[in-house]
């Protein structure tokens, strides 16, 4: 049988509604919340519930609370708050410290980081937890190059306006067009990648040993019209480099053109003789791939033909050129693969004025 909601007395409601004037925590508010509800006697039990986020046992319970002993018995909490979390204070923060520098391989290493600061033993489900509770998820990890200098790498984008200010003094009246420059292998070997797939069901894609390969040049235009540069070549080494930055310069032979390279040993310096006369380079820190936004059309293209099984080199370029075809139509697409972030806000800092 149904409890019903008792009626409450005037003098112990006149005493809630000025307490209700009164500010209060939100587990205090909630509590009044239901007294008053009840009060009208217009909602059931289940419908205050659902109206505060309490349950209905808890409607009941804060009823006889206040039945005996008023406001004061209502809003005595009766618990200590729970136990204290083993990773807490200042060992939290130098736990989400080894996160953040994705010092964990392992729940188990976690787990030993654990025992060696706070002397306690874990359950490996416990240090789950724990991970979680952090913000922790698994993730695929990016390659860095062991001899690549951190210092360097922050550095760059600082120093960037005053390296292209540097490498547009000889550009006189001429329009500036800074490029971005990178390449990338691509092969009949197949590119395997995550896919979608049903719970409990093997997903298969084709796959065949084939070692035939070639190269994608791609720059970049970092702002103004933000145009597309491709090059398929079957290899790569200076005087192919030395093609592709002579295609960048004629793409409009009045203006003056900037790219930002990394420092390949296939890639020209700054002064070698087969440069265009109406280019420059800047080159990037060593192994900082992630300062050249170019990076983000490997994945472009490795996402278009993951998966699949190309038998001639000419059908997987085919492939990579369709899915580029946005890129060469739209200039906006382009922009939204140099972003808007630190490269183009420092290279309008180091613009010609």
């Amino acid at each position: 049988m149904a409890r019903t909601l008792r009626i409450l007395g005037q003098a112990r409601l006149a005493k809630l509604a000025a307490v209700w004037d009164q500010p209060q925590p939100d587990w205090a508010r909630r509590r009044l919340q239901v007294i008053r509800l009840a009060a009208q006697h217009e909602l059931s039990a289940a419908q205050i519930a659902a109206a505060t986020g309490v349950s209905r046992a808890s409607v009941f319970n804060y009823l006889a609370a206040f039945e005996a002993e008023g406001v004061a018995g209502l809003l005595r909490r009766g618990h200590s708050g729970g136990p204290k979390p083993t990773v807490r204070g200042a060992a939290r923060k130098a736990f989400v410290a080894q996160l953040r520098r994705g010092r964990f391989r392992r729940a188990k290493e976690a787990q030993a980081w654990i025992r060696g600061r706070t002397k306690k033993s874990l359950a490996l489900s416990s240090v789950y937890t724990i991970l979680r509770k952090a913000g922790a998820r698994l993730k695929v990890p990016r390659k860095t190059h062991a001899k690549k200098k951190p210092a360097q790498a922050k550095a760059f984008p600082q120093e960037l306006p005053a390296k292209l200010t540097a490498a547009t003094v000889e550009a006189g009246a001429r329009p500036v067009r800074l490029w971005v420059l990178d390449e990338h292998r691509y092969g009949l070997l197949p590119v395997i990648r995550r896919c979608w797939g049903l719970r409990g069901v093997r997903v298969h894609v084709p796959y065949a040993t084939r070692y035939e390969w070639g190269y994608l040049h791609e720059a970049l235009e970092v702002d103004e019209d933000n145009k597309v540069e491709l090059l398929f070549t079957p290899t790569i080494n200076q005087d192919i480099h030395a093609l592709f930055l002579r295609q960048i310069a004629e793409s409009d032979p009045a203006a003056w053109h900037v790219v930002i390279q990394d420092r390949a040993g296939f890639h020209l310096a700054a002064g070698d003789a087969r440069l265009p006369a109406n280019l420059r380079l800047v080159p990037l820190p060593p192994y900082s791939p992630e300062l050249n936004p170019v990076e983000k059309l490997g994945d472009l293209v490795k996402d278009a033909i993951c998966n699949r099984l190309f038998k001639k080199l000419r059908t997987l370029e085919d492939a990579i050129l369709a899915e580029l075809e946005p890129l060469r139509r739209s200039g906006a697409r382009v922009a939204q693969l140099i972003g808007d972030g630190w490269l183009l806000q420092q290279a309008n800092a180091g613009a010609p004025k």
